[in-house]
């Protein structure tokens, strides 16, 4: 005689709180921008269910498109998209990129910011080495020109802003 194992089952409270949670990120997946969902690994039949959800527009009607949504998700890997969709709304993102420019600016020599360089560059894959190379440099010499001339102050803010602008790109681009 079998013995019967409990460890499988799974309750019907248990499916209806995760169809409960399938259905929010399916909202949350319906009201994103279009730049933002570009960036989330979703399958063609997730993305295409999420592109319809655009032109509707009753209450009743979105909330059983977002269940569809919701479904199709623990069809595919809904997992994965959830994680992803963490890491976009990830607070923590804005901070790394702060703090890897203040330890730039705190260097001194050009081998030390070198390994900050490949560091961001493991980061952001798609990154363009010499185009950072050289906004590294340029923001580096500026900030040492501001020491040797106070009238440098507007030079050293805006190559500062054009390496901060490239690295913010590169967060914007970089897929989840």
């Amino acid at each position: 005689m079998e013995e019967y194992n409990d460890d499988e089952y799974i309750s019907k409270t248990e499916l209806k709180r995760e169809s409960d949670h399938m259905r929010a990120l399916g909202e949350k997946l319906m009201s994103m921008k279009a730049r933002d969902l570009n960036r989330l690994p979703l399958s063609e039949r997730l993305r295409r269910a999420i592109d319809e959800s655009q032109r509707i527009t009753a209450h009743e009607a979105r909330r059983r498109h977002a269940s569809y949504v919701g479904k199709l998700m623990r069809e595919d890997d809904g997992d994965r998209v959830e994680a992803a969709i963490t890491e976009l709304d990830n607070p923590y993102r804005h901070r790394w990129i702060t703090e890897w420019q203040d330890k730039l600016y705190a260097l001194d020599n050009s081998k030390e910011s070198s390994q900050l360089l490949q560091d961001l560059l493991l980061r952001y894959e798609h990154g363009d080495r010499q185009h950072l190379r050289n906004l590294v440099r340029n923001a580096l010499n500026a900030r040492c020109a501001l020491d040797a001339d106070n009238n440098a102050k507007d030079k050293a803010k805006r190559e500062r802003k054009k390496l901060a602008d490239y690295i913010n790109t590169l967060e914007k681009q970089q897929k989840l």
